[in-house]
């Protein structure tokens, strides 16, 4: 501003005095500084110069002839001479303020220009189980990093090409990556040879701007052990940095969470960048380090997740669908358990098979392992993870909440009975089911029906409903078994969630609007949904939910968080149990339900010689889902202790065929994990889940719908 001034000042002094000079000139008339004798005036006789007259006369005389042409052009050249005057003038003022009085001004801009800020990356948070078993570490490892300009010295490139084994094509692209900053230091080995970091601290004159700095990389202890719910990270992705979360920093070559946990809870784990503030020039090229600032590590996690019970889990698993390491080579192509705590929400375990290995992914995955986990003839799509994202017929298990409809709207009592013969055409023979007991049961009751799975009595509710359609309207099942949960994601903090499907003729009609005749809503629509086939689907996760509905009366919202701690050790965040509902459900209705369902696991086959090995007493439900030219899928839901429900538990195996035999002794086993572990008594051996990576094409049992 006072550069400014003093500036406007000058050139208004300049131009006034300017203007002055050039009007005074032209108030002298041209020739009026010769003298004019009064004899000559009106003469015409030219002047002469007489004989004697010296030289001097004589060459005034021709001077005064010239005088009124320089007389005009003096006013001319005056004006000119004091433009230019003021021109330099102006300009001496400007490079006077620049170099005096705004000095410190420009110094500081030029300082700017030669400093820049690198961003050094931070060590994520760890990952612990409930009981604070390390599940996702930090490993710190010597990277060997280089300054920009490294990349065109040839003789650098070639000794660090020989030092590390790295290409030297390769060696030099790494250096020559920007994706972490034009200044920032470029990494061309991680996890260094301690022979290699020595040499190049012994002989620095022969690598300069090499350098060897500790980094952080996530380690898993117990490989695939919750894989899919843990998640993987990567580098920051464009779409990433082009939505950066409030709170969050990222800078290219970030790594940032990409799938699971890692994601769902990133900005607890991404910790602060540090600074560090050099001093360098137009290629980049670091000359000094002005200040610097550490990095502060991410925040640490505590999950719900028992590591012990999900040990329990995957073992069980594996050892049922690939026993020998080979998929197909047992029982059923893939599978999912769910564990949770029914008054809270807090899953214990979530098992997804076949499992993978994060490990793979840390520094970037190959492209083979990428194509390998994406191949789903051969993989079986491991990183999917079943419990939220796979959806299935949900079978029998149903039953329970069709069942609990069936009694709220009246079409079924306890003093009520049915005759099962194997063959229901009560929609008439077009419609026409068979019952899976193909010889019937006979005269049957709701709280028979429910324990030995008989279809009969549940296709004579689904009847009920669709004769009363015009009173209670066509989808009244269906919006009854939504209160507990079904058809709308459970809100678990995990991407991929899948929604699940209770069918209503308004879902039909949209779902086949390209074919309006598919489109029509049928009788066999609704006897179908009864017994959970059709077009119903569910997750494994919504189908521990909704029994943890029948066992309470309320819906938990799943959760995974137990709390976060800081870099210190304090707890910055807790959870608090949350509820998405509660069904509109009579007591009366619920009891017997849960009374049916307790039946199961007393009489019901082979369930009672099954749980006789455990010191718990459940309620339960098996489930065979019909798939055309497969086995079924296996499922078993449960809930116990029965008179105080603590925990449930959900399994479902890809063509396992029977629920009874193939699903039931998995749950029932996790389920034992999940009571010792309340007890304080659970004695596990948590060993690292090894990846599955081959298999065979699968038989099948050949087993057909037994519940």
């Amino acid at each position: 501003m006072v550069t400014a001034i003093i500036t406007a000042i000058v050139i208004l002094a300049i131009s006034g005095a300017a203007l002055v000079i050039y009007y005074r000139s032209r108030s002298v008339k041209p020739g009026s500084s010769v003298a004019k004798s009064v004899s000559s005036i009106g003469s015409a006789e030219p002047l002469r110069v007489h004989k004697g007259e010296s030289m001097a006369a004589s060459a005034g005389a021709h001077q005064s002839s010239n005088s009124p042409l320089k007389d005009r052009l003096r006013p001319r050249y005056t004006a000119l001479g004091v433009l230019i005057a003021g021109i330099f003038g102006s300009l001496s003022v400007k490079l006077w303020s620049m170099q005096v009085l705004s000095s410190s001004e420009y110094r500081a801009k030029s300082d700017e220009n030669q400093l820049t800020t690198i961003k050094t990356p931070a060590a994520r948070g760890r990952i612990y189980d409930t009981e604070g078993i390390v599940l996702v570490d930090n490993k710190i490892t010597p990277a060997i990093v280089a300054d920009a300009e490294v990349a065109q010295d040839r003789s650098v490139l070639m000794r660090l090409s020989a030092l590390t084994g790295v290409p030297y094509a390769v060696v030099r692209q790494r250096i020559l990556d920007t994706s972490g900053g034009a200044q920032a230091q470029r990494e061309v080995s991680s996890d260094a040879k301690a022979r290699d970091v020595a040499f190049i601290a012994e002989h620095p004159e022969a690598f300069p701007g090499v350098s060897v700095q500790r980094r952080s990389k996530r380690v898993y202890p117990y490989k695939g052990l919750a894989g899919q719910v843990l998640g993987y990270t990567g580098t920051v992705t464009d779409a990433q940095l082009g939505a950066i979360p409030a709170g969050r920093d990222y800078q290219s070559g970030d790594e940032v969470g990409q799938s699971g946990v890692e994601l769902t809870y990133d900005g607890y784990l991404f910790g602060s960048h540090g600074a560090k503030v050099v001093v360098s020039d137009v290629d980049g090229t670091v000359h000094e380090v002005r200040s610097e600032t550490p990095p502060a590590q991410g925040s640490d996690l505590y999950l719900t997740i028992s590591a012990k019970v999900q040990k329990i889990a995957e073992e069980e698993l594996q050892s049922l669908i690939a026993p020998h390491g080979v998929i197909g080579g047992g029982t059923g192509t893939s599978g999912a358990v769910v564990a949770m705590e029914v008054d809270t929400g807090d899953v214990i375990a979530m098992a997804s098979f076949p499992p993978f290995d994060p490990t793979h992914f840390v520094g970037g995955v190959s492209q083979d392992d990428w194509d390998r986990y994406n191949d789903k003839e051969s993989s079986g799509s491991p990183l999917l993870n079943r419990c939220i994202a796979g959806q299935y017929p949900a079978a029998s298990t149903f039953k329970a909440f069709t069942g609990m409809a069936g009694l709220h709207y009246g079409f079924a009592d306890s003093a009520r009975s049915w005759n099962c013969t194997g063959r229901w055409t009560g929609f008439g023979e077009a419609y026409g089911q068979n019952c899976w007991k193909l010889d019937g049961h006979g005269p049957i009751s709701f709280r028979q029906a429910m324990v030995i799975s008989c279809d009969t009595v549940f296709y004579e509710i689904a009847k009920d409903f669709y004769n009363a359609a015009s009173t209670l309207g066509m989808d009244a099942m269906a919006n009854y078994v939504k209160e507990f949960g079904f058809g709308k994601k459970t809100g678990i903090e995990l991407e991929g969630e899948g929604e699940g499907v209770v069918p209503t003729p308004e879902w039909k009609a949209k779902n086949w609007e390209n074919a309006p005749e598919q489109g029509q809503w049928q009788p066999g629509d609704m006897s179908n949904m009864v017994i959970g086939q059709g077009n119903v689907i569910v997750t494994p996760l919504q189908m521990a939910v909704g029994y943890a509905g029948v066992a309470t009366g309320k819906l938990p919202k799943p959760n995974l968080l137990k709390e976060v701690r800081n870099s210190s050790g304090e707890k910055v965040v807790g959870h608090e149990p949350e509820f998405t509902g509660e069904p509109d459900v009579r007591k009366a209705e619920l009891e017997t339900v849960r009374d049916a369902l307790r039946g199961v696991a007393e009489e019901d086959a082979s369930i009672p010689n099954l749980l006789s090995q455990y010191d718990y007493e459940c309620a339960c439900k098996t489930g065979t889902g019909e798939w055309a030219e497969h086995d079924g899928y296996a499922w078993f839901a449960m809930y116990a202790p029965y008179d105080n429900p603590k925990y449930v538990v959900t399994c479902v195996i890809t063509e396992g065929g029977a629920g009874a035999t193939a699903a039931a002794p998995i749950a029932a086993k996790v389920m034992d994990g999940c009571v010792k572990l309340g007890q304080g008594a659970l004695d596990k051996e948590i060993t690292p889940t090894e990846e599955i990576t081959q298999s065979v094409p699968y038989q099948g049992t050949g087993a057909g719908r037994v519940d």
